[in-house]
């Protein structure tokens, strides 16, 4: 590969745990993760933003908009649409998707848009605090690509000249197809469909890796994804791999998460704990170098629709 290619390793949930904050603080102050998304709704944001200004000051952020797990940053009295009787998110993100096309939209909508606000708020509080480099959006398990919500987020990262993750995978290469295709999880490919179908309109500056391999960020699909950017296969100067990395060493107590059953049973898997350690892999580094490319943060940029 002749010219330099410029890598973003972001890794989500920041914030979620001490084992999720653990993973993600060590491997960015080892130089192996660039940037990191922090929900801020999440019981340990602030330990999260402690520890970043700590150990890896540099580190990119980005707003990791939850509207799927945990508990809200708004007063609940101003988003009863969004929250089950025990004052947590209640909706995933198909059925965010369902009430977003049925006559609750506009309402829906309103207190989106308030929680949205709030989480906005609390990350610039944070932000401030902690002198962090909040400079990307984007959202947990993708939601802010569901129309209605985008022109949310797009609307802020315009105002404020923010990233905003467009997650529009392409497949590349037919040979890493040939290889990868038997270990991608069939939701992998569903969930695939529906963000490429709302984004199809929307211009993408930074290539994106992170739904077909979601969950299983492995040594292998590292190893692939460098291939695949030092291919003819490639459409960007820039990519985001997006990772979920843990660091099992760092004990969490059950009873401190507040989050959907579907996020407790992940933070348990054991792909978490390959995924931080494929990122401190050697060969993983080693291949970096190899190829000529260069680990770096999100730009500030304005993400504009294509009509």
């Amino acid at each position: 590969m002749n010219s330099v290619k410029k890598l973003i390793i972001n890794a989500d949930d920041l914030g979620f745990s001490p084992a999720v904050n653990a993973a993600i603080v060590n491997g960015a102050a080892a130089g192996n993760i660039t940037a990191a998304s922090l929900m801020v709704n999440m019981p340990f944001a602030e330990e999260a933003a402690q520890q970043v200004q700590s150990y890896c000051s540099d580190l990119s952020l980005a707003l990791h908009f939850t509207l799927t797990s945990g508990k809200p940053v708004s007063q609940p009295s101003k988003i009863p649409l969004l929250i089950n009787s025990q004052g947590m998110f209640r909706w995933g993100f198909l059925g965010l998707i369902q009430v977003l096309l049925s006559k609750k939209r506009d309402p829906f909508l309103q207190q989106i848009q308030t929680e949205f606000s709030s989480q906005i708020r609390r990350m610039d509080e944070l932000a401030a605090k902690y002198r962090l480099h909040f400079d990307h959006l984007d959202s947990h398990q993708h939601v802010h690509v569901i129309s209605g919500i985008f022109e949310l987020l797009q609307n802020e990262a315009e105002k404020r000249n923010l990233s905003l993750r467009i997650p529009r995978e392409n497949f590349c290469s037919f040979k890493r197809i040939i290889k990868r295709f038997r270990s991608w999880f069939p939701q992998g490919f569903a969930k695939r469909a529906i963000l490429n179908h709302y984004l199809k309109y929307t211009k993408q500056e930074i290539g994106y890796f992170g739904i077909l391999e979601s969950g299983k960020m492995d040594e292998y699909s590292l190893q692939e994804i460098i291939h695949v950017l030092d291919s003819n296969h490639v459409n960007f100067n820039r990519y985001e791999i997006n990772s979920h990395p843990s660091d099992f060493s760092v004990s969490t107590n059950d009873n401190s998460l507040c989050c959907s059953v579907g996020d407790y049973y992940f933070h348990y898997s054991p792909q978490r704990v390959k995924e931080f350690q494929a990122l401190q892999n050697a060969k993983f580094q080693d291949a970096i170098k190899k190829y000529n490319i260069k680990l770096t943060g999100f730009p500030r940029m304005k993400i504009e629709p294509i009509f």
